[in-house]
């Protein structure tokens, strides 16, 4: 799928995250427990991941970049704050890119 972020870029993006998750969880006015029953990690784990105490996969990462993208309270911020990756979104959305 043409190329893929460097893990200096996929940091970059985690750690943006990151440091909006309380923000972004506030403006979607969704729990811990909901927004992690929603990704599939326990409350603790999201509660770690927002409290800075535990570093972000980067699937867990895709989760939560999923979910506040396809809010109307979150999505405009997100792209805002340069959390969502553009090259990433333009090769998931472009099919034509694909590898044979």
């Amino acid at each position: 799928m043409g190329e893929s972020l460097s893990n200096e870029q996929k940091e970059k993006y985690i750690q943006r995250l990151t440091d909006a998750l309380a923000m972004l969880r506030a403006k979607a006015n969704i729990t811990q427990e909901d927004l992690a029953n929603l990704i599939g990690i326990s409350r603790q784990t999201y509660s770690l991941l927002e409290s800075k105490k535990k570093p972000m996969s980067w699937s867990t990462y895709l989760s939560l970049l999923f979910v506040y993208d396809s809010m109307l309270e979150t999505s405009s911020i997100i792209r805002k704050l340069e959390i969502r990756p553009e090259k990433l979104m333009e090769q998931l959305n472009n099919p034509k890119e694909v590898d044979q």
